[in-house]
């Protein structure tokens, strides 16, 4: 029995300490990701500093907006009548956007706080209960981290859909200004910067789309887990449950071993969209958010001096909050990198600790 053992232990101890080529990929994937990090996070307040200078702009002339035909339907405009109006309506809908995105990113990152959580009681239930215990306890934490990542799903699929409504404006916008003024540099000026607020705008929808994915991968990771190991884990327990008997240490190694490495990938997933959804919200509530509302006060500036010296404080306090993002986002992919280490280090002391309890175990007999 102690032979039996201890061959059983060695056999884990290697494949426990083996590489792993899903995880290395897994790493690789995510530093491809990282690498467009700081460009996705700077566009919301570059996106603020190009409307507020907009409105700075138009401050000084209100004209109406010409359309290709007298009976033209725009789509997406509401004043065409007025520039100023139209830019207003700009800044109302992408305030009201970002209002929604930032609670959608609060929301989702607190639910993947949580699955660190629901994999512990996995393992713990794997490690010690009973196998009734182990059926139910098992399949909740797996159904709740699948429920979460559909929920940001469905949240983020909303956002998508929002930054393009907002795109579609900026898209009109820039059509139907094109027509309305002669060529001069103001007039270039306000398109070219109309052009960069979209360009922005659409770089946070392509932050959504990221998230989308890491909670999609999410998805098909639990299920890959009911697929390759708890339907054979069920089956193993109505069979020893029929014949009365209890699941072997070995059986319970056997197990955690099956669903380690997906189990790995999640909370790597979920740690990556964690600190992605946290980066985000943090940069919105210090860089976005406020100066965001305060930007619809700009079209009301009545002196050149307010106008210059407004433009000049915004382009100070925009250098200010690049060179501040560009440090939060070093120190998350630092995170982030230290977390994945320390996500595969406790599985790896999980499994060595129930190798050690099943030798102690056989060693007493």
């Amino acid at each position: 029995m102690l032979d039996d053992t201890i061959n059983t232990s060695m056999a884990i101890r290697n494949a426990t300490t083996s590489s792993n080529p899903n995880l290395d990929t897994q790493t690789l994937i995510q530093s491809l990701i990282e690498e467009n990090w700081e460009e996705l996070f700077v566009a919301g307040p570059i996106m603020v500093n190009c409307i507020s200078n907009l409105m700075i702009s138009a401050s000084k002339k209100d004209f109406p907006l010409k359309s290709s035909s007298l009976n033209h339907v725009y789509q997406y405009i509401i004043y065409p009548n007025s520039f100023r109006a139209t830019l207003a309506q700009i800044h109302s809908e992408m305030y009201s956007v970002f209002l929604r995105g930032h609670t959608n990113m609060d929301s989702i990152q607190l639910s993947m706080k949580q699955i660190p959580q629901y994999f512990k009681t996995i393992l713990k239930v794997l490690k010690s209960a009973s196998p009734n215990l182990i059926q139910r306890m098992v399949t909740t934490p797996l159904d709740n981290i699948e429920k979460m990542a559909k929920d940001s799903v469905a949240l983020t699929n909303i956002m998508i859909k929002k930054y393009e409504n907002l795109t579609l404006l900026l898209q009109e916008t820039i059509e139907v200004a094109t027509r309305s003024c002669g060529v001069n540099s103001t007039f270039l000026t306000n398109i070219n910067i109309l052009v960069n607020i979209t360009t922005q705008v659409n770089k946070l929808q392509q932050q959504w789309s990221q998230i989308t994915r890491y909670s999609n991968q999410i998805i098909i990771r639990v299920e890959t887990i009911r697929e390759t190991a708890f339907y054979e884990l069920i089956d193993t327990i109505k069979n020893v449950t029929s014949m009365n008997s209890e699941l072997t240490a070995a059986d319970r190694e056997f197990f955690v071993l099956k669903m380690r490495d997906t189990m790995i990938e999640i909370e790597q997933d979920a740690y990556l969209l964690y600190i992605t959804t946290k980066t985000y919200y943090d940069v919105s509530a210090t860089y976005v958010a406020l100066q965001l509302q305060n930007a619809s006060r700009l079209l009301v500036l009545q002196t050149d001096t307010e106008r210059q010296t407004t433009m000049t404080q915004l382009d100070q306090n925009m250098l200010f909050a690049l060179a501040e993002i560009s440090q939060m986002v070093s120190e998350r992919k630092q995170q982030c990198q230290q977390r994945n280490q320390e996500i595969q280090e406790e599985y790896k002391q999980f499994i060595q600790q129930m190798m050690f309890d099943e030798l102690t175990a056989g060693i007493g007999k």
